[in-house]
């Protein structure tokens, strides 16, 4: 993989502010951090590069303005929080704090909560512009091997710490010196801004597994396993596993449509690669590789992979228990 410009996007300019992160800056609702540059915008949340006056440093906040009366919202976002600082993982954005503001104090307005994340500054390009400059959005076939060893090493660290990552996608990964993979947004709870998780899947179609899709509560590891299948797929071939003209449809073949095997589609791909890559997008978890340790232990024998040394570590973890899960 070519040498990453630009390897530092807290340092980048400023992107256009949507109504919520305008407000954001202009009231600066969160004490202790002065908000500067916004690094992404929506309309329920927002990133800022953010001056902690206690520390005097840089970090980033994240932060979401919930759906008004949502059953849960403050419990749940300060659960799934918490849960961050339980996973020791260098290559994992770390939460440094979390809390809540008020935005739209003006005039008798009694204003509306807005919850916040703090995380350590990260260092790498947003995969989704790396591939954005790339031809036909690809890489070639050993960078995508890399890319999906690395990751699934980091998903196996927080299987051990019984966490999992739950938004695994392309803006979810920095690339960054040494091409070395940083997960930024973990214990962010971004489907709050929805009234329901039904609806906020509708926003992010592209990544889900069909156990999430359907509500179920057990869920475990093996659905961000899914995840790393549908991202494998875009790096190998420059588009998702499956697109449609409305998410509900997209959601609909994750749940129902068989993937078309990535040697179909361009031959030029190795049989070994499409064989994992459709183990992972197995419509049965059951199906899938237990942990991301089962899945390494088959990547090491990919007769592409070019780094033949093996994560110790990894190997020397214990495999989940048929039945156990990871997260309810």
């Amino acid at each position: 993989m070519p040498a990453l410009a630009n390897p530092h996007p807290v340092l980048a300019e400023e992107k256009t502010l949507t109504p919520f992160a305008t407000a954001l800056k202009a009231e600066q609702p969160f004490r202790g951090y002065e908000l500067s540059v916004c690094l992404a915008s929506e309309e329920h949340s927002a990133v800022f590069r953010a001056h902690d006056q206690t520390l005097g440093k840089m970090a980033v906040v994240k932060a979401l303005r919930p759906w008004p009366d949502r059953p849960g919202a403050v419990e749940e976002f300060f659960s799934l929080a918490g849960s961050t600082a339980r996973v020791r993982q260098p290559q994992l954005a770390r939460g440094l704090d979390v809390g809540r503001g008020q935005i739209g104090l003006a005039g008798n307005d009694r204003g509306e909560s807005v919850f916040f994340m703090v995380y350590a500054p990260a260092e790498g390009r947003n995969l989704s512009d790396y591939l954005a400059k790339r031809h036909n959005g690809r890489l070639r076939e050993t960078e995508a091997l890399r890319l999906v060893e690395d990751i699934a090493s980091i998903l196996q660290r927080l299987f051990e710490s019984g966490q999992s990552f739950r938004d695994l996608s392309p803006g979810r990964i920095l690339l960054g010196r040494n091409n070395r993979v940083t997960l930024v947004g973990f214990g962010f709870a971004w489907n709050l801004a929805w009234p329901e998780d039904q609806l906020a899947y509708l926003a992010r179609p592209h990544y889900l597994a069909p156990e999430r899709i359907a509500g179920e509560i057990n869920l475990d590891i093996r659905s961000d396993l899914y995840a790393l299948g549908c991202l494998w797929h875009q790096l190998l071939l420059g588009c998702p596993v499956f697109d449609a003209v409305s998410p509900q449809l997209i959601l609909k073949s994750h749940r129902e449509d068989l993937p078309t095997s990535p040697r179909e589609r361009d031959p030029k791909i190795s049989a070994a690669t499409s064989g994992l890559l459709l183990r992972l997008l197995a419509k049965n978890r059951q199906e899938r590789p237990r942990t991301p340790k089962e899945f390494l232990q088959q990547l090491y024998e990919h007769p592409l992979r070019e780094n033949k040394a093996v994560d110790p570590d990894v190997l020397s973890q214990p495999e989940m228990a048929e039945g156990e899960t990871t997260f309810a």
